[in-house]
């Protein structure tokens, strides 16, 4: 592995653990508030399905190989 890899890969890390932590802390404060429960059901549904679409376009993006056909020569 190169550093130009672990840099990707210390980056990507660090952007999901944040990302992560945020999204927690904000489903954190809208639980525990006083605010109606349609709200905070509609809030939690799309933070659901965001995080969702976003699984499985990596585990699309990751599972899928490249198809074309390798040359030898």
């Amino acid at each position: 592995m190169d550093s130009n890899t672990t840099m990707r890969n210390l980056g990507i890390g660090l952007t999901v653990i944040g990302f992560v932590l945020l999204v927690g802390y904000t489903l954190y404060i809208l639980i525990t508030t006083e605010s109606n429960l349609i709200l905070k059901i509609s809030i939690v549904a799309i933070v659901a399905g965001i995080l969702l679409v976003i699984l499985t376009l990596l585990k699309e993006k990751t599972g899928v190989k490249d198809k074309e056909i390798e040359r030898r020569y």
